[in-house]
């Protein structure tokens, strides 16, 4: 079994998500001990505790609302009916103040190619809060670049069929044939994935056919998320200032934000 602190660590990794609840400030008789810590995950598992009873259940349930909000914040618990914080139903005699503090999970990027834009993007991503899943059907090429999280070396047409793939993720299609890109772009689409971003690396003479053949096969799909040519208009034809451009666009996507696309 984990300790707390090694699920703390998972936690700062961004393998998962959680609300850290600490016991910052105590006064007065209560069994919330100064500096003790629980973590609350999404489906309400706890680890941990900050001293059970009334203030425990509050305080889960306030931890579990963190997972909507994703924000930090403290609250005041009272434990001697005088009204100095939130009620806890308890009769201790004293108040405790707790610090809940959101941990995001890691954002999943899919890539799929790994030569030189493939490359760069995975160098660059690396300093980001991302998950890095780069895919190829050439195993020497992928065991060239140093910087993924996780490798699969598969035919594209395989690729992520034995795995489970994360919701709302990122994919970036950048093979190194169009035919591969189609089969991508096609096993995307037709799948139940759900992607938040879908950035495929193209001329516009490329994305008119693509997206032609896309909607053949899917005449109802939802393009919203479809970005190609993949990546902002900020100019740069080398594999690096590509990588920025894209790493820029799936930065505004997950953020919300309205900039100038190269697909508008």
């Amino acid at each position: 079994m984990k300790s707390l602190y090694m699920e703390l660590l998972d936690l700062a990794k961004g393998g998962i998500s959680g609300v850290l609840v600490t016991v910052i400030a105590k006064e007065g008789s209560g069994p919330a001990a100064t500096g003790t810590k629980m973590i609350v995950y999404s489906d309400g598992k706890i680890s941990g505790t900050v001293g059970g009873g009334g203030i425990e259940k509050l305080a889960i349930e306030k931890a579990l609302s963190l997972f909507e909000t994703r924000q930090n914040t403290t609250e005041k618990y009272h434990m001697d009916n005088a009204g100095k914080g939130t009620d806890t139903g308890m009769m201790c005699g004293g108040t405790a103040t707790l610090f809940f503090e959101y941990f995001a999970p890691k954002k999943y990027v899919y890539i799929f190619g790994a030569g030189h834009i493939g490359r760069a993007l995975t160098y660059h991503l690396k300093q980001l809060n991302y998950h890095i899943c780069l895919i190829d059907d050439r195993e020497d090429v992928l065991a060239e670049v140093p910087d993924a999280d996780e490798k699969i070396h598969s035919p594209f047409v395989d690729a992520l069929n034995n795995k489970s793939v994360e919701k709302n993720a990122f994919f970036v299609i950048a093979t190194y044939q169009h035919k591969y890109d189609a089969v991508v772009l096609h096993k995307i689409y037709g799948s139940d994935w759900r992607p938040k971003y879908v950035g495929l690396v193209s001329s516009r003479t490329k994305k008119k056919r693509m997206t032609e053949e896309l909607l053949k096969l899917y005449p109802n799909v939802d393009l919203k998320g479809y970005y190609t040519p993949a990546g902002l208009n900020i100019g740069g034809t080398f594999p690096h200032e590509i990588a920025v451009a894209i790493i820029s666009e799936i930065q505004a996507v997950a953020n919300n934000k309205k900039v100038k696309h190269l697909r508008d």
